[in-house]
């Protein structure tokens, strides 16, 4: 903060200098008080966290702790051959994307895969309150590599804010479709971001094995323990293959048509869109970033959260974009466009949203289910 002003240097300024000075120095007394509101709001997180974090919790969180220690044993017992335990995924979601159509490799396979739709933590019998600022790691384990394929993951310094309004944490993956062809390991590693590092305390640290049978439809897998519960949102879907959106670019007309914000959706089956957004995987939404503006790069290229979905082979994927109104709490345009699902190759459409086109980069593939299969490649 400025401690003082010198009345000599101030009465040297031009009226453009004052202006700008003065400018300067209300924005900077704004974050000055916004800093600490935040350093008191988070001394009050802390201290209601302290009184409901009892013995018998700690005792359980040590537990559990333990627990995912012996599970990460096991993996490096298991499958320490496939790299370091947190180590990701590295198999392209388009490995095939380059091949002659008639002439994929018998290595592609069109198998059954996990859609994510979304993650949502709830608090167990009252004693977790928002808002709350978590970060950590969500990721998904299969049969394919058996790393990470990481479907959430958050800094310390970025954490994300989780509110009454807002409990679903922000997904950014998978970054491959997730092969169900056997069981899919579920993992679980948030924390609460405290005042200080040392103030922080774990929120779940679990890990589940999914399933799923024959089940069809919308499914909820639950991972839960003393404070919470994470309810992922998730649909086994059969024969499918794996779609990559490249890009979503406004390439023609006007005004910007997401003035007030937007969200872009996919789903596949097609599916009407929802408020509950059940079964809709979603792409980008503004009401998700800072200020609630879409987030944008340059030429008209908007920055999706998410990349990959997966689609079966006898159905199409739906895209719908949607720009929000003035008041943010509405639809003010909307439009949607349908693509057929692929082996391989890349597909373009356009969707006219109000006077303006979107244009949709799609690049298609089939499936690795094995790692080792692709590694072999070129050797006899």
């Amino acid at each position: 903060m400025l401690e003082f002003e010198d009345e000599k240097v101030l009465g040297k300024m031009t009226a453009e200098n004052l202006r700008m000075y003065y400018k300067f120095r209300t924005e900077l007394l704004k974050m000055e008080a916004s800093l600490r509101e935040f350093r008191e709001q988070n001394e009050k997180d802390d201290l209601r966290w302290e009184q409901e974090f009892t013995e018998s919790d700690k005792e359980e969180m040590e537990m559990e702790d333990r627990l995912f220690s012996g599970k990460r044993e096991v993996w490096e017992s298991a499958w320490g051959c496939c790299g370091e335990f947190e180590d990701s995924t590295a198999v392209s979601p388009m490995h095939f994307t380059h091949c002659t159509p008639g002439l994929i490799p018998y290595a592609a396979r069109s198998v059954s895969t996990l859609q994510i739709y979304s993650l949502k933590i709830v608090g167990t019998d009252g004693k977790l309150k928002l808002p709350l600022h978590v970060y950590g790691v969500v990721a998904a384990r299969d049969t394919v590599d058996y790393n990470r394929n990481i479907l959430f993951f958050r800094r310390r310094e970025d954490c994300q804010k989780l509110t009454p309004e807002d409990p679903f944490l922000h997904l950014t993956g998978p970054s491959r479709a997730i092969v169900a062809m056997d069981h899919v390991d579920f993992e679980v590693q948030l924390k609460v971001k405290g005042a200080t590092r040392s103030s922080d305390r774990a929120l779940i640290s679990r890990c589940c094995t999914y399933s799923g049978g024959y089940h069809e439809g919308l499914d909820t897998a639950l991972i839960n323990n003393c404070f919470c519960t994470v309810e992922l949102s998730l649909e086994r879907l059969t024969k499918t293959v794996q779609a990559t959106i490249l890009s979503v670019r406004v390439v023609e007309g006007g005004p910007w048509p997401f003035e007030y914000g937007g969200r872009i959706v996919c789903s596949s089956p097609p599916q009407e869109v929802m408020d509950s957004l059940a079964r809709q995987v979603v792409l980008v939404d503004s009401r998700s970033s800072d200020g609630g503006e879409m987030p944008m790069g340059t030429d008209g290229y908007l920055d999706l959260s998410r990349h990959v979905v997966s689609v079966e082979l006898e159905e199409s994927l739906q895209f719908v974009i949607q720009a929000y109104s003035q008041s943010g709490d509405a639809i003010a345009r909307q439009g949607r466009v349908k693509f057929r699902a692929e082996y391989c190759n890349v597909s373009r459409g356009i969707c006219e949203i109000g006077d303006s086109k979107v244009e949709i980069t799609v690049a298609w593939s089939k499936l690795v289910t094995k790692r080792m299969d692709i590694l072999l490649e070129g050797h006899v």
